[in-house]
């Protein structure tokens, strides 16, 4: 369990990129709680102690705290706990995210544990819990309005539900916005004797405590996602036709998620000092729920299963591929089958006419619209009838034939995407042996790579993931994506089929030569070919030493890994020579290019320093300076997800997985 004295924002009620809560705070009671986007979604917290009250969570100055003294955090639980001269309180925010179990991860429920000792036995001690109806109607939205409220009281629950009195759901895209329809729902046995009540713009649960009481919080979207004209709902509806049903079962089986809860985090605890050190215990406890619960899991029409990531803070793109590649570490160690479920909307959207190009797609819409690409679109012919504000629809770019001049090709990542998603098919075919996944997509995979053989040995000015850098030509960095998909879709075709790859193979070796002439210098490799003393961070080379493609002699990435240490700054190493910035998701994994953990340790050290002590209070950034530690733009993104690449490649060499 990893004792938090600071950390940029702590996780406590997440699910999906609509339901999503956090404490951008040292202590509990120092503000109230936010939205992953930064608006105020407040949980006001009191405890009465015969007629003394303070307060343990939320904006109140009102009413005065009970001291906050410890914090810990882990994979799937935050753990505060309080104390003065009348009590201890324990509060406990678990959310079951065992990959293992889709419908574990599907269902929107954190179970909240209070508990208290210390105390006089004489003493009468209540709690109150105040959710703000923010949490079910986006604060800045122009459909916000009245919300109603309710219970359900039966001999074994009492349930309470809050949302909006008019309903419209999946009505509105955006990327720095929350939900504008469902309902919010509060869970207790009845043996608890809670009450719930409505009291001003809040929802009210209280109840007596003298030993400990678990409820649950949990959140209906009714519908999730429109895939490609259809409303689908969340996975666990397949199980549950309501959240009544769901919750009255969760709430008989409180003990085993909650015990699950815990086996995980030990599991991800050992695996991390493990392969890792204390330091990727850390950062594994920061990255586990935010990678999980910015994507929405739902099944398309032929009960596939389908993993949607939203861009958050980056666009708000949906099903955003290289938003998926670098989360895919976390994903390939615990479920497979949720990169496939990134990976099925972008094979779906290229067979539809209105994608005309030989490369792979950026996206397929704006979350949670899954009705096309949307990045790149040619606005001068814009088939909104408008330039879409924040909380407009998305045409249903999907459905339009060919030759309507959808997108520009200046804004595309030709080599970036297609890159990835032949990366991500192949190490998936190599760790699952998945032969009918790998098979029906071949074709396409086959396209895309002649796409790389063409165009990847030295690529055009475009655009790669690191796109706020701008547009850069003879990328080696790029180029070096190409090549190692290239072999590792070899190394995977070959499995699938004996000596189908080498083609590939030969191929990815020649053009390696070919980059080794061209970006080596005497002390470290170029950020592109044209541009001497210059560097980057060659992130994309860790598939060469995960898979042992044997594409490049290991002297260059010795010489590589010396230099970016020179270059390090408090916070970490920069992103390349051009800026101070960096990526923590590249920064991890360039880490896990020696097998030295002295040497790891000097880039992954700076990147808890930076969610320790920056002044950014918002759920981990990926992209921040490493000078000032401020974060760029980007937070809450499932790329985080890579923080478990040192996890993979301790797996890997060590054949479990």
């Amino acid at each position: 369990m990893t004792k938090v004295n600071r950390v940029a924002s702590v996780p406590l009620i997440l699910s999906d990129p609509y339901f999503s809560i956090w404490s951008p705070a040292d202590y509990l009671y120092e503000t109230d709680t936010e939205s992953w986007t930064g608006k105020k979604m407040p949980i006001r917290g009191y405890i009465k102690i015969d007629s003394q009250v303070y307060r343990f969570m939320g904006e109140d100055n009102a009413v005065p705290v009970i001291l906050q003294t410890n914090l810990e955090v882990t994979a799937t639980q935050t753990i505060y706990t309080f104390r003065n001269e009348l009590v201890e309180l324990k509060l406990c925010f678990s959310t079951n995210l065992d990959l293992k179990n889709l419908q574990k991860v599907s269902e929107p429920v954190t179970v909240v544990t209070t508990s208290i000792s210390n105390v006089s036995p004489e003493a009468k001690v209540e709690l109150f819990w105040r959710f703000h109806e923010s949490i079910c109607q986006d604060s800045s939205s122009k459909m916000s309005g009245k919300v109603n409220w309710n219970t359900i009281t039966t001999k074994e629950e009492t349930i309470g539900w809050m949302g909006k009195a008019q309903q419209s759901p999946l009505n509105s895209t955006g990327d720095l916005i929350d939900i504008d329809w469902g309902y919010l729902y509060v869970a207790l046995q009845s043996e608890q004797r809670a009450i719930v009540q409505k009291k001003d713009e809040y929802l009210e649960v209280s109840y007596l405590i003298t030993d400990a009481i678990s409820f649950l919080v949990a959140y209906d979207d009714i519908f999730s996602i429109n895939y490609f004209g259809q409303a689908r709902t969340a996975l666990w509806k397949e199980k549950y036709e309501t959240m009544y049903q769901l919750l009255t079962e969760y709430l008989k089986e409180i003990e085993q998620n909650l015990l699950s809860c815990t086996k995980l985090d030990e599991e991800i605890a050992q695996m991390s000092l493990l392969y890792g050190s204390e330091t990727v215990e850390f950062l594994s406890s920061m990255s586990y729920r935010q990678a999980i619960c910015a994507h929405k899991l739902i099944r398309d029409e032929n009960r596939e299963v389908i993993f949607l990531s939203k861009e958050c803070s980056s666009n708000g793109c949906i099903g955003t591929v290289d938003i998926s590649y670098p989360s895919i570490p976390l994903f390939l160690i615990f479920q497979p089958e949720l990169v496939k479920g990134m990976m099925r909307p972008i094979y779906r959207f290229i067979e539809m006419a209105v994608w005309e190009f030989d490369y792979a797609p950026h996206d397929v819409g704006r979350y949670p619209y899954v009705t096309g690409q949307v990045y790149a679109e040619n606005r001068l012919n814009d088939h909104d009838g408008s330039f879409r504000g924040p909380y407009d629809t998305v045409f249903d770019i999907f459905s339009l034939p060919s030759g309507q001049n959808i997108y520009t090709e200046e804004f595309q990542m030709p080599i970036e995407e297609t890159g990835n998603m032949l990366i991500m098919a192949s190490t998936i075919f190599l760790l699952t042996k998945d032969t009918a996944f790998f098979s029906r997509y071949l074709e396409v995979n086959k396209g895309w790579a002649e796409y790389l053989l063409k165009y990847g040995v030295d690529p055009e000015n475009q655009l790669c993931t690191d796109d706020f850098a701008g547009h850069l030509a003879h990328n080696s960095n790029l180029s070096l994506k190409a090549i190692v998909a290239l072999s590792i879709f070899g190394k995977a075709l070959n499995e699938y089929s004996e000596g189908a790859g080498i083609v590939y193979q030969d191929a990815a070796k020649e053009m390696a030569t070919n980059w080794e002439k061209n970006a080596v210098e005497e002390k470290f490799t170029r950020l592109a070919f044209d541009q001497p003393n210059t560097w980057s961070l060659k992130y994309n080379i860790v598939w060469d030493r995960l898979f042992e493609l044997e594409l490049f002699d290991y002297s260059i990435i010795e010489k590589d890994l010396e230099h970016y240490l020179t270059q390090r700054n408090r916070f970490g190493v920069p992103l390349d020579s051009r800026e101070s910035y960096t990526k923590a998701d590249w920064t991890v994994w360039v880490s896990t290019l020696t097998d030295d953990k002295s040497m790891s340790e000097q880039f992954l050290k700076p990147i808890r320093d930076y969610l320790e002590n920056t002044n950014s209070r918002v759920p981990f950034s990926d992209w921040y300076d490493t000078k000032s530690g401020l974060m760029m733009n980007f937070k809450n993104r499932s790329v985080v997800g890579a923080i478990f690449m040192p996890h993979l490649k301790g797996l890997l060499n060590d054949q479990k997985i």
